[in-house]
């Protein structure tokens, strides 16, 4: 019971946060925003109040140190269809090693279709196309600590290119699971983006100049128009999940299981918010879930359902999500997962 108050009173003071925080906003004050771009279907389906639930492999973005529980290698590949007709792609595999941990490797991309370019003079197009991609790979550890208590860090690539355009840095997340020992009670942490800022430079941003304009024989020469650094999207997020009904859960139900889960998290150019999230699993087979994300501008009600597919020692799962974005419309998310 000391855990359960414990784990109430964090989520309680993260939550207070945002009725005493001025109201000022922050966006736009950092780069490489795709790493804020949730991944996995089921995750997105409970409103993303997924980082004390981690137990696929999409931990390796939520919480590196839910693979810890792992003890089969787990692969899972995610596709959204973004707004403003982005693609947002995801795929990551977890590899347990016994007495030692569990490794994982994922990778992160969004990026845009052929835009045509235009300039003044030929504002309906030049005939030259370019696109943009933002990308990130990862490497992940994660160890349990003692029966109850796990933790995990990533060590990340980040890049973002738009043309020939550029900018890389690298990123760590740090992550912790506890287990509380009331019911399935689990509580996570979880700190994401931590690393240099990132810097844009590349071919097109040389130009040339003329020293002189009064002059007619001085020649050109070349300069290079300096960017600015900006730093990387962190966030740090407390979780807390449990079931109300289940074979562990507050009420004792076999062949059903119905999971909450709360998210708070704080960002570093918006204000904090949290969600809400529900899951009901039939017999470990088919699973509905709904959710809501409060205090955000556009985000809101995220809807659900999954299907678990056991062959032999060998598991395949489906994962669907809808998720609504506003006057921004809405998203989907498809994951497809592999147990073995």
């Amino acid at each position: 019971m000391k855990a359960v108050i414990i784990g109430i009173m964090m989520c309680v003071q993260v939550f207070s946060l945002n009725l005493s925080a001025q109201e000022f906003s922050k966006a736009g004050t950092s780069a490489a925003q795709f790493l804020k771009i949730p991944v996995g279907a089921r995750a997105a389906g409970m409103a993303y109040a997924y980082t004390s639930l981690v137990d696929d492999a999409t931990a390796l973005y939520w919480n590196p140190s839910g693979i810890a529980s792992m003890d089969k290698v787990q692969a899972s590949v995610s596709h959204s269809p973004w707004i403003a007709g982005l693609s947002h792609s995801y795929a990551g595999i977890v590899v347990p090693a016994e007495g030692i941990g569990a490794f994982g490797i994922s990778a992160i991309a969004l990026q845009t279709n052929k835009i045509e370019q235009t300039t003044i003079e030929l504002p309906e197009g030049t005939g030259t196309y370019y696109d943009a991609m933002d990308f990130a790979v990862g490497v992940s550890f994660a160890r349990a600590m003692t029966e109850n208590v796990s933790i995990g860090a990533t060590i990340k690539y980040v890049s973002q290119r738009i043309w020939n355009e550029s900018a890389e840095t690298f990123a760590v997340d740090f992550g912790a699971i506890l287990k509380t020992g009331f019911k399935d009670m689990k509580i996570g942490l979880s700190f994401q983006n931590f690393g240099p800022d990132l810097k844009m430079s590349g071919r097109e941003l040389i130009r040339q100049v003329d020293p002189d304009p009064n002059s007619t024989m001085n020649p050109y020469v070349e300069t290079l128009i300096q960017t600015q650094e900006w730093g990387l999207p962190t966030a740090y997020r407390v979780s807390t999940s449990i079931s109300l009904i289940g074979s562990e859960g507050l009420l004792h139900v076999e062949n059903s299981r119905l999971l909450l889960a709360v998210d708070a998290v704080h960002l570093n150019d918006n204000p904090e918010h949290y969600s809400v999230g529900t899951e009901y699993e039939f017999a470990g087979t088919f699973a509905v879930r709904g959710g809501y994300v409060f205090q955000t501008d556009e985000e809101g009600l995220t809807l659900g359902a999954g299907l678990n597919i056991p062959m032999g020692s060998t598991s395949f799962a489906f994962d669907y999500a809808y998720a609504v974005f506003g006057i921004l419309g809405s998203v989907q998310h498809f994951t497809l997962s592999a147990s073995f």
